[in-house]
């Protein structure tokens, strides 16, 4: 995956079906914009990272660029992935 963010070259607006999606269930407050963007190595998929009202949990949509087609989302949770408990980092003495 390379990150493409500053020159992403969207096939379509993902924006309806993020609208779609119930954010209670996704178990965050608010979406926010697009962070980051990443490109799989053959061009073919996009992951669309979008800021959540929750520290550290981002909304991942998946894009197929060739179908021109989204294959899906998913919510992650970095806290949980690195076994954080949401607070900041501290920096190391």
């Amino acid at each position: 995956m390379r990150d493409v963010t500053k020159m992403p070259e969207p096939v379509l607006d993902i924006w309806p079906y993020v609208d779609s999606l119930d954010l209670d269930t996704l178990g965050v407050p608010s979406l926010h914009d697009v962070y980051y963007v990443y490109r799989d190595a053959c061009e073919r998929f996009d992951q669309v990272l979008i800021g959540t009202g929750r520290f550290n949990v981002l909304l991942v949509i998946v894009v197929d660029r060739h179908l021109r087609s989204i294959l899906g989302h998913r919510l992650l949770d970095l806290n949980q992935e690195y076994g954080r408990d949401g607070a900041h980092l501290s920096p190391v003495r």
